[in-house]
């Protein structure tokens, strides 16, 4: 028996509902990672006396097992804790921007069923830069959600200043702190488009409610 179409608006609900789904995934992982790279830090780490000798027919080498191995794991673990931040960053910000996009798309009236996010060749989002303000006026949680998408926008403009400065021939003393004051901001991004997003799927859900017929 085939099931009846839900509504364009129950499945664009979804939409962002699994968006935001997906970044509390990779904000978890993310965190979890960093928890488990830092136990590997060997500066917190008492390392194990005793050597090993590893030969080979052409040559004999020594080595201390336990630093070895410690080396290892960190360096497979902090690659793994860099690759969840990059994914917990693309999953944030697509969060955000398809909650941007998707108001927008219905203040506008249009219908859209799913939320809509452009991507690269190579299937990478390709968000853009910045987010729109959206018409809200009568929406009381407007006055958070602008709040939220300038926090969002101070750290995307910090990493651009960032970025500047690092491309620079020369980068003086005052450059250099300007730069790192500038990448402390930038840090925050994920989680500013965390919070954009969650303030934007309840956004949307008003915007469904007030402004056209679900029925």
């Amino acid at each position: 028996m085939t099931k009846p179409a839900q509504p364009w608006t129950r499945s664009l609900e979804d939409s962002m509902f699994a968006l935001g789904g997906a970044a509390r995934e990779c904000q978890a992982a993310a965190r979890a990672a960093a928890l488990t790279t830092g136990h590997y830090d060997l500066d917190r780490l008492r390392l194990l006396d005793g050597k090993i000798l590893r030969r080979h027919p052409a040559y004999t080498g020594e080595q201390d097992p336990h630093l070895a191995a410690l080396s290892q794991i960190g360096r497979i673990q902090l690659h793994a804790q860099h690759r969840l931040e990059r994914l917990y960053e693309e999953a944030t910000r697509a969060y955000a921007h398809g909650g941007n996009w998707a108001i927008g798309a219905v203040l506008a009236g249009e219908r859209p069923a799913y939320v809509v996010l452009p991507v690269t060749a190579d299937n990478a989002y390709d968000l853009g830069t910045y987010m729109p303000t959206l018409a809200l006026e009568r929406y009381s949680q407007a006055a958070q959600l602008e709040a939220a998408r300038r926090a969002y926008e101070r750290c995307i403009t910090a990493r651009c200043e960032a970025e500047e400065i690092d491309g620079q021939d020369y980068v003086s003393d005052h450059d250099a702190g300007e730069m790192h004051a500038a990448l402390d901001i930038a840090a925050g991004l994920p989680d500013a488009a965390y919070a954009y997003g969650l303030l934007a799927e309840s956004a949307l859900r008003w915007t469904l409610t007030n402004t056209v017929d679900r029925q």
